[in-house]
């Protein structure tokens, strides 16, 4: 469907907005124009998951005979299974999800448009960021500067999650349905139960979009926070062999700490690897010494790293249990003097527009 999605994304206008180039940065008027489109996005993402319970099961009710079963002979054995709403059910299920991506597309494009990370020079150049956005396709380059973020992870129990993540509505639905039935004893007949999933689907749809729009705000903003911040360590601290191993170990900490491949900490490693000249290996382990090398460092190379720790903490929007546990981990080794609620604080700050020039002006 990427030809679809291109096209789509081509035939958007770009409008002409005033914006500076701190384009981390936004006005109260910038803020209610992204809000406002976002909000007519979860609405309408809630709107084609309702419609598509309500037309995958109306039709059933008001035409019958047109699903009826069908013999079909597989292997030599005849079976009786339902083929018209196997297919009918594929249709609507690809013309969902085609719909849903269509509008994550413009309210991403609109949320670039609107912070001035969009112009019409830089269309064609950043249209496979914000598809890949509103596809939610993680980018796994980072791996090419030899940083995984799943060092050491049990990769099958992290398979098994993700499955049990992607059947989450499925799942949902049933547990409804489950929960119906056993409310409603052998008066919840079988209408009730199909048209159930109405709010289930709906509600997934809606956090599904909701998601995807923070995260469209969270990189279009962090990509030019990014830049400034390399810019301003490159003046901080001169680029010795010592700093540079540092570094590396901080992005691959950092890695570590999301367990997650993310498109600003690809965007933090390439902007320090190209104004550092780092040179990446095939593969970068993370010692378990590192607490101690960044104690045992210079003054001005702890601060720079402490700095980037805790940007990125805050640099894809969240802070995962883990993540709370290794800031104070961090503090009890004296190595971060901001606290979790700080960190949080500062995220908000960044989510919202409002810049966090308070934590960086902490380190350097």
């Amino acid at each position: 469907m990427k030809p679809i999605y291109n096209l789509f994304y081509n035939l958007l206008p770009v409008k002409k907005v005033n914006a500076d180039s701190q384009l981390f940065l936004l006005t109260e008027d910038e803020i209610k124009n992204i809000r406002r489109k976002e909000t007519i996005a979860v609405w309408l993402a809630a709107f084609i998951g309702a419609m598509g319970v309500v037309l995958l099961y109306l039709p059933q009710y008001v035409y019958p005979g047109f699903f009826n079963n069908t013999p079909v002979i597989l292997f030599g054995k005849k079976f009786i299974l339902p083929v018209t709403l196997i297919v009918y059910t594929i249709i609507l299920v690809i013309i969902e999800i085609l719909l849903l991506t269509l509008l994550n597309i413009w309210c991403a494009h609109e949320v670039a448009v609107a912070t001035g990370f969009l112009n019409y020079q830089l269309k064609k150049e950043k249209r496979n960021l914000l598809i890949n956005i509103s596809l939610e396709k993680k980018n796994k380059e980072i791996l090419q500067y030899g940083i995984d973020p799943l060092q050491g992870i049990n990769k099958k129990a992290l398979l098994a999650w993700n499955f049990l993540f992607i059947l989450k509505a499925t799942l949902s639905n049933m547990l409804f349905k489950i929960f119906i039935q056993r409310a409603l004893g052998r008066y919840a007949i079988k209408a009730v139960q199909d048209f159930a999933g109405i709010p289930i689907f709906a509600l997934w749809n809606a956090y599904g979009t909701k998601v995807i729009l923070k995260e469209a705000r969270i990189i279009i903003m962090g990509q030019n926070l990014i830049e400034d911040i390399c810019k301003r360590i490159r003046k901080d601290q001169r680029p010795t062999d010592a700093f540079k191993i540092l570094l590396y170990d901080t992005l691959q900490y950092i890695a570590i700490s999301k367990r997650d491949f993310h498109q600003n900490h690809f965007f933090l490693t390439k902007n320090l690897f190209d104004i550092y000249s780092i040179l990446p290996k095939e593969k970068h382990l993370l010692e378990d010494d590192y607490y101690k090398k960044l104690q045992a460092a210079e003054k001005e190379e702890r601060e720079v790293c402490q700095l980037l720790i805790t940007v990125g903490f805050l640099l894809d929007g969240r802070l995962s249990l883990h993540e709370k546990g290794q800031i104070k981990e961090l503090q009890a080794e004296g190595l971060l003097d901001v606290n979790t609620a700080e960190i949080k604080k500062y995220q908000q700050d960044f989510l919202n527009g409002k810049g966090i020039e308070g934590l960086i002006k902490k380190y350097i």
